[in-house]
């Protein structure tokens, strides 16, 4: 049986701004919700802290497998503190790290105007790095959630891991910018590797599980069969829904239990 953590910030957390909102306050802590965990400074080969926690799985369910949670593009890792928790008590560890620029992370000079730096993206291989060379696990993978299935796709180029499981996909940073401005009228700047993007999105041949709303307008579903169709070994679970909502939606008495449920049957079985 899953525990349902309280939710703190369901609708921060279901929405994307799709232009960066870092927060330097934590809104939770792992100790404040009876997490066991650990915590650690990681340093990039730029010479950047970043804050991250290590989320340790229940020891009569754990299984082996690490999972790198990256957030999207607002907050910083504690909003995402719930589903951590939720993970760990079916047997994952979760590690969680906040990119330079937000919550305990190395202060960075933010331009709130971009959809992502790629300097988020050196954060991400670095954290993989580290934990290969620090962790003890069966399986390592990555757990992306909007942006940061964009800095997932970047650091794959260069760092493997065993699969990859997102919600919201970013199929092509260049049709965000093109929807946010038919959709809000808001202008979305890129940084370089946005030109070579979608080729990077084509390299994807690892295990791939995403989940998708029906009603997100900007990360659709049909972005995310594209992807599956072009995996190795993918699925796609679709939700009524919309962006970043498969958390509150795919549940049943339990919170997030249909999601643990889908994660479980991909990796487990």
């Amino acid at each position: 049986m899953i525990k349902k953590f309280v939710f703190i910030l369901p609708f921060l957390i279901s929405q994307s701004i799709f232009g960066l909102k870092p927060d330097s306050l934590y809104v939770n802590h792992p100790e404040s919700m009876g997490l066991i965990f650990q915590t650690h400074r990681i340093r990039t080969f730029d010479n950047q802290e970043l804050n991250s926690w290590i989320i340790k799985a229940d020891e009569k369910v754990k299984n082996g497998i690490t999972l790198i949670l990256c957030y999207g593009d607002m907050g910083n890792m504690s909003y995402w503190l719930n589903q951590a928790g939720v993970l760990s008590q079916v047997g994952y560890d979760v590690l969680m790290f906040d990119y330079r620029g937000f919550g305990k992370s190395s202060a960075f000079k933010i331009n709130p105007d971009y959809l992502y730096y790629d300097e988020f993206a050196t954060d991400l291989t670095t954290v993989i790095k580290w934990a290969k060379l620090n962790l003890n696990y069966k399986k390592l993978g990555l757990i992306s959630f909007s942006m940061g299935t964009i800095m997932s796709t970047i650091a794959l180029q260069s760092e493997s891991v065993d699969f990859f499981i997102g919600e919201g996909f970013v199929l092509s940073p260049k049709n965000i910018q093109s929807k946010l401005y038919d959709l809000k009228s808001k202008n979305i700047l890129l940084p370089e590797s946005s030109d070579n993007y979608d080729e990077m999105v084509k390299n994807l041949k690892l295990p791939i599980l995403l989940f998708s709303g029906t009603q997100d307008l900007v990360t659709t579903d049909k972005d995310s069969e594209q992807v599956i169709l072009n995996s190795s070994n993918g699925k796609l679970v679709t939700f009524d829904g919309n962006h970043l909502e498969g958390f509150l939606k795919l549940s049943k008495e339990y919170y997030g239990q249909k999601y643990v449920e889908e994660i479980n049957n991909f990796l487990l079985y």
